[in-house]
């Protein structure tokens, strides 16, 4: 402990040993007369047209610069150039050494000479973006070619911006954001996709992309940097109300209504900010933030699933390549409203209320080639789903500032959901079963934390955190799977999670360098219950007590040299779980030390790139699903049970990333290596028959591990008038298991994606968008012969604007799932014609997909015991005519 704090002090010591200039000077004639109003700015080059800082001398003629300034800049050298009309500009060369305290730098600048200049025009565009420190602000009408109708169609367009299709997550500069603000306020939190989802293109002026983004203003420039947000910039007639409905209705090809009809309202005043959005469908848009069909979690749903307790019967997954709105035969109704209420200066109340209810139904195939050891076989499964998902939600945020330099905070959440899931399955085109699953979810939430600031460049915060969820499914499946004289099956399976949490963090910051210390204590309590049984016994039963604790201490340093940044961190804990097997009466505890360091590396090569390095080592518990001893039903075929175990898993990580995002040349560069190594793993033993498959899961002290290369280029090219861009992802991954009493088998799996994306910028009516996708995996358990497919997909589209009053897009998307099967292919077509008068106060459009009417899609999945070619039926050929009015 005396050796720590000596660290930590000779650390402070050498932090503010540490020097850096102030830049002083004054501006004169030749005539040794001061000139006031000059202009000083500096540059990282001497032909750089970006500005990094900027002054004007004083009535003196002087001027002068920061050490805080200048240590923002992280460069070792610099240009200062002094610029005055009518005046020669001078630049001079600066080393920024951090042995000299001050430097003085003056100029004598000479007058123009004036001369007779023929008449001379200069034509030039405005630029799209505008640089100011840590934000670029974006234009909205530079990025838009007249497709995109909410906003997120716009953030796709952003350099160095990336959005996850599925899930709706932003990428800035390689990190997902924090939030989506509207005019500053953090209306909705990290579910900021009901905005970028909702809000119309024509409410914004510009979008913002914000490095170093701090909600807690009294933590601006103390907490550690690198968070990233964006905000929109709401148009100046946003004033009071605004919003738009629309209306659309149309026919499907089996003479079924269609229907996407929806209304946004948004109120900004003084007191109030809010935002409200009712939507119906049928037409297989999602238009929440919650994903019922593939189950892709959203970025709120990311950072808080620790503290949910886990689904031991999972809900169909409906996994589909293809877009949602093709294979997502929905009947979804979403409301959601937002609101800032700010009572006076020091106190604001935020609320956020959801409901949904939709009506997802599906026929999908499933078929089963196996080869395990010497057995080769074939399954099939025909299913028929109906899912249908209800959750109600409400928020609640009380923001108080105690005084100027506290603030005192409270989260509150409470959210009930129901899915039934009805289903009907052929199995082996013989065996006929229907399967009804009922799960319920009752989440509460409440968090309570003070900030308090101690001084310019000290905080301290304390904070308390509860969670309880209560998670209850029944699975019956008609006829009996053990018992041929027992009507019916039921699984009951009730997983409950209780999560405890009080921690203090004091952060910091000195003239380059920023710290944060956390000491708390955590408590989880997880009970589960289980019970398979019919008419005619109990089959099977689960009784466990889980229990964790955790006192634990991190740490992070920053520390800013120039243009390095090196962040050593660590986590310290003392462990300590408990498992008690009710029913055996068995009882297992573990209490552990655990130390987990960690480094991060970054390299400032120039004002647009850098290279990051990372590299950590974690001990993991297991999650409370592998804990449970008895099998327990999933699905008409699937039983599940565990050996359970205690101990940890250790995994190493290391990663290296370049990142250059370069606006002023409209090109963008990141790629990324990782690689992980996970030592203690879960394995699975499974035991596949033509009917069932029973899979065991246990603990060895054996590898796993997984290599990840990333690639992303982008660039417009100016003659050509088009923006192209290549991205390439690479996985290996090696893992082993157990399949039909074998021994433990190595296996590897291997997965390649490239895409080519073409997009032109034509000053003509006419534009052209293209996206070429190849994809190609490798299955391969050893001494067995390897499971391959290749596939590719291309997607088209004709953008024609013959005024800015009409609008028309053709676009096709063509699918070779198996290039072994080119027999197999998939053709999509559809258009969309739109009208939008130049008041913009209403609009009209009429929208055709699926043209074709293609009535299913195929694909192949492989892995290393065999190839599953899964079917799915999709959304029939619709015509939906839209009326819009926005107010």
């Amino acid at each position: 402990m005396k050796n720590k704090l000596f660290f930590l002090l000779l650390l402070i010591i050498i932090t503010f040993q540490l020097k850096a200039q102030t830049i002083t000077g004054s501006v004169r004639d030749i005539y040794d007369s001061p000139l006031p109003f000059t202009s000083i700015v500096i540059k990282e080059s001497e032909l750089s047209e970006k500005i990094l800082l900027f002054t004007k001398t004083d009535n003196n003629g002087k001027f002068s610069f920061t050490k805080e300034e200048i240590l923002s800049l992280s460069l070792s050298d610099i240009y200062l150039e002094a610029i005055l009309n009518n005046y020669d500009a001078i630049t001079k060369h600066l080393i920024i050494d951090e042995k000299t305290e001050k430097l003085e730098v003056n100029f004598i600048l000479n007058k123009l000479q004036v001369e007779e200049l023929k008449e001379v025009i200069v034509i030039g565009k405005i630029p799209k973006f505008k640089v100011s420190k840590d934000t670029i602000a974006f234009k909205v009408k530079e990025y838009v070619d007249g497709s995109e109708m909410k906003i997120e169609d716009v953030i796709k367009n952003l350099p160095g911006v990336d959005v996850n299709t599925s899930t709706g997550e932003i990428i800035y500069k390689g990190k997902s954001i924090e939030t989506v603000t509207l005019d500053g306020d953090n209306l909705f939190g990290f579910n900021y996709t009901l905005g970028t989802k909702n809000i119309n293109v024509d409410m914004v002026e510009q979008i913002e992309a914000i490095d170093n983004y701090a909600e807690n203003p009294l933590l601006k420039g103390i907490e550690q940097g690198g968070k990233v947000s964006l905000n929109l910039k709401l148009k100046e007639n946003q004033t009071n109300y605004s919003g738009n409905l629309v209306l659309g209705l149309g026919t499907f090809d089996i003479d079924k209504v269609a229907s996407d009809s929806k209304g946004t309202l948004l109120t900004t005043s003084s007191k109030l900010k809010s935002f409200t959005t009712l939507s119906y469908n049928n037409i297989g848009i999602n238009h929440s933030p919650f994903d019922y069909f593939g189950f892709n979690i959203n970025p709120e749903q990311k950072k808080e699933q620790n503290y949910f307790a886990k689904k031991n019967i999972p809900e169909t997954v409906f996994t589909n390549p293809i877009t949602l709105s093709r294979a997502n035969i929905n009947h979804q109704f979403f409301g959601n409203y937002n609101a800032i209420f700010k009572i006076n200066p020091k106190l604001s109340i935020k609320t956020n209320l959801y409901y949904l209810q939709d009506r997802i139904t599906t026929n999908q195939l499933f078929q089963n080639d196996f080869q395990i050891n010497s057995d080769i076989f074939t399954t099939t499964d025909n299913t028929f789903i109906t899912k249908k998902p209800q959750q109600y939600r409400g928020d609640l945020e009380i923001k108080y500032n105690t005084s100027k330099t506290s603030l005192l905070e409270y989260n509150l959440r409470l959210r009930q959901e129901n899915i039934e899931t009805p289903t009907t399955v052929i199995q082996n085109q013989t065996d006929e079963f229907s399967t009804f699953l009922n799960t319920e979810d009752f989440y509460f939430k409440q968090d309570l934390l003070w900030t308090k600031k101690l001084s310019d460049k000290k905080a301290l915060q304390l904070s308390l955190f509860h969670s309880f969820n209560d998670l209850p499914q029944t699975f019956s499946i008609t006829p009996s799977l053990f018992d041929e004289d027992a009507l019916m099956d039921t699984q009951e399976s009730e997983f409950k999670r209780t999560f405890l949490e009080g921690k203090a963090t004091y952060l910091g910051s000195g003239i380059r360098d920023k710290y944060t210390f956390v000491l708390g204590a955590n408590f989880n309590e997880s009970p589960y219950l289980s019970r398979l049984f019919n008419s005619e016994e109990t089959i099977s039963e689960n009784n466990f007590d889980y229990t964790q604790s955790n006192i634990f201490n991190t740490g992070v340093y920053n520390f800013n040299r120039g243009k390095w940044q090196i962040s050593p961190s660590y986590s310290i804990r003392i462990l300590n779980q408990n498992l008690e097997q009710n029913i055996v009466n068995n009882e297992q505890a573990q209490n552990d030390f655990v130390f987990e360091p960690a480094l991060n590396l970054k390299y400032k090569l120039n004002s647009v790139s850098f290279l990051s390095g990372n590299l950590g080592y974690n001990q993991n518990t297991n999650v409370e699903q592998f804990f449970f001893l008895n099998q327990v039903l999933t699905n008409n075929r699937t039983t599940i049970s565990n050996l359970p175990s205690l101990e940890l898993q250790n995994s190493q990580r290391y990663s290296l990333l370049y990142f250059n995002n370069d606006l002023y040349n409209q090109f963008q560069l990141n790629a990324n290596v990782s690689y992980q190594k996970s030592t203690g793993n879960f394995f699975t033993n499974q035991n596949i028959t033509e009917t069932t498959t029973q899979i065991e899961y246990f603990f060895l002290p054996q590898d796993n591990s997984n290599w990840s290369m990333n690639m992303q280029i982008s660039k417009y090219i100016p003659f050509i008038e088009s923006t192209l861009k290549l991205t390439s992802n690479y996985t290996l991954s090696n893992f082993r298991n157990i399949v039909n009493n074998s021994d433990l088998r190595q296996n590897q799996n291997q997965f390649l994606s490239n895409s080519f994306f073409w997009k032109t910028a034509f000053e003509i009516p006419i534009n052209f968008e293209n996206t070429f996708t190849y994809q190609y995996s490798n299955s391969k358990s050893e001494n067995q012969s390897a499971f391959i497919n290749k596939s590719w997909q291309n997607t088209f589209k004709i953008i024609f604007k013959p005024s800015k009053k009409w609008f028309f897009i053709v676009s096709s998307d063509y699918y070779l799932p198996n290039t072994k099967q080119s027999d197999e292919q998939f053709l999509f077509l559809d258009a969309t014609l739109r009208h939008r008068p130049k008041s913009k106060k209403w609009g009209a459009s009429f929208t055709m997909r699926n043209i074709t009417n293609e009535n299913n899609f195929e694909q192949v999945q492989t892995s290393d015991i065999s190839t599953t070619i899964f079917r799915s039926n999709l959304l029939p050929r619709y015509f939906l005519l839209n009326l819009t009015w926005n107010f």
